[in-house]
């Protein structure tokens, strides 16, 4: 473990670096990510601010809690956290009201006093968005840090809640917490605990239907006070967001714009039974949004393969850069038509590709509307699409031909069961049979419209189906059906109207 050089003679080093010092020789090197140094020079804060601390080096956006957690500083000082402060005064908009949350303050910890930090003090060392503000006070712990007085931080996200990030992303200025709240209204998972998930005798399912799985599944060792609790989180900011900071946009986990599964922040949880090497006791997709994308979804009939991706602009990189989150967390400004004023902001974290709004282009809370009622704003901000008109087009006519397809593979499968060969269509079945195949894929077309993700391999993982099954089974087809192509390999639909 690495420890400061410079030593200050103890006598003449001030109290809390004394104690510091004392602290280090104590606890000694339990942590590659921090450093103990010895002369740490600052100062006792204001008995204003309440115990809160905030910088010893206001210039070099040094805080006193990074001088010995290191990594963390390292990290934060790039974030727009760490200029929160500048900011507000840059902005023409820096008003009082706005102070608590580009400063250290009472907002985002459970400190009880509401004037603490810059509220109370008013002095330069707490601005900007710092360690305590998250985590609360720190003034005993740098005093005399040992594991009893570390001031953990909670994740626990909503709203009206007195801790945690929704006392500032919030509000008609930046709703992250309000619109994340809603998603349960949209039958979206994110902001709510799915019952069949905690229930399931799979362990696996925390992984992805609570913060605390995911977060141990991501890699995250960092504590905080509900990691070891046996109540399960929904996925809260910090599930995929990295408070202190990380080399990817927005203080992602992971990033958003590369095509592997395995390592896109979305695709980690939405690639569950994508294909059938992953199915073992329900011959269905679970979440295979990620794969289905990038055209390696489904089961591949004889004539198909996985090395033969199908896909359009929408997984295409530099069409779309963002992938998941260049449709399902556009941010964007609403005004009234009337006037030009601003009305609400969305920040996307619904994570509704095409919502339904309503005259202002605020998204409602019901989200059951007719498609003229939803904007496709996104589908134009991504790049996919030259307007909202095409891409309404395009989905339209996606949604006709695959429900048409789903209806003639759908009775096949009727067919197939009722025949000589219905044993093929049981499962689990020691040979994974055409007839499970078509099953399959016929589940990842209807789910939750995942024929928009890639209407391409949608069409051709349908068409395949339908002809191996008239081959395999001898089964007749209506003679309206039409097994022509309508979409042209990896071009979207629409792209007539750019």
């Amino acid at each position: 473990m690495t420890k400061a050089l410079n030593r200050a003679p103890i006598a003449s080093m001030p109290a809390v670096a004394y104690l510091l010092v004392v602290a280090s020789m104590m606890i000694g090197c339990t942590n590659e990510k921090i450093v103990y140094r010895s002369g740490t020079n600052f100062t006792a804060p204001p008995t204003a601010a309440k115990n809160f601390i905030g910088y010893y080096d206001v210039a070099n956006k040094q805080t006193v809690c990074g001088s010995c957690h290191v990594d963390y500083q390292r990290r934060w000082v790039e974030t727009k956290h760490a200029r929160a402060w500048g900011d507000l005064q840059g902005s023409g908009f820096a008003v009082g009201t706005c102070e608590a949350c580009h400063s250290v303050s009472d907002r985002g910890n459970a400190a009880i006093d509401t004037a603490v930090g810059y509220r109370s003090a008013k002095v330069s060392r707490y601005y900007d968005v710092q360690c305590e503000n998250c985590h609360g006070a720190g003034f005993t712990h740098a005093s005399r840090p040992n594991s009893s007085n570390r001031p953990l931080v909670s994740i626990r996200v909503d709203t009206g809640l007195k801790n945690g990030c929704g006392e500032c992303h919030t509000g008609t200025h930046s709703p992250f917490v309000d619109e994340w709240r809603l998603a349960n209204a949209a039958g979206l998972s994110h902001s709510h605990i799915q019952a069949g998930a905690k229930s399931s005798t799979d362990p696996t399912c925390k992984n992805c239907h609570s913060a605390q799985g995911a977060l141990k599944a991501f890699g995250v060792t960092e504590n905080y006070l509900q990691r070891d609790s046996t109540e399960w989180l929904p996925n809260v900011c910090a599930t995929c967001h990295d408070p202190h900071g990380s080399d990817n946009t927005h203080q992602l986990r992971f990033p958003i714009s590369t095509t592997d599964v395995d390592q896109n922040l979305c695709m980690k949880c939405h690639q569950r039974r994508a294909d059938p090497s992953q199915v073992t006791t329900r011959n269905s997709v679970h979440s295979p949004e990620g794969p289905t994308l990038v055209g390696l979804a489904g089961w591949f009939p004889p004539g198909m393969s996985a090395s033969d991706s199908i896909f359009g602009t929408h997984a295409s990189t530099d069409k779309n850069p963002r992938l998941c989150a260049g449709c399902h967390v556009y941010r964007y400004t609403a005004t009234d038509k009337a006037t030009g004023n601003f009305t609400f902001q969305s920040t996307g974290h619904r994570f509704i590709a095409v919502p339904c709004v309503d005259a202002t282009g605020q998204p409602l809370v019901n989200q059951t509307c007719a498609d003229s009622v939803k904007t496709f704003r996104t589908c134009v901000n991504s790049g996919c699409h030259g307007s909202e008109v095409a891409a309404r087009s395009a989905f339209n006519t996606a949604e006709l031909r695959t429900t048409t397809l789903e209806t003639t593979l759908s009775g096949l499968i009727t067919q197939a069961k009722a025949g000589p060969k219905s044993a093929e269509c049981s499962f689990p079945n020691p040979i994974y049979s055409t007839c499970n195949g078509a099953a399959f894929n016929l589940s990842l077309s209807q789910k939750e419209a995942s024929f928009v993700h890639n209407p391409f391999l949608i069409e051709q993982l349908l068409l395949a189906s339908i002809n191996q099954m008239k081959t395999d089974y001898n089964l007749p087809l209506a003679a309206n059906v039409n097994l022509t192509p309508m979409f042209r390999k990896g071009v979207m639909l629409g792209e007539g109207g750019r």
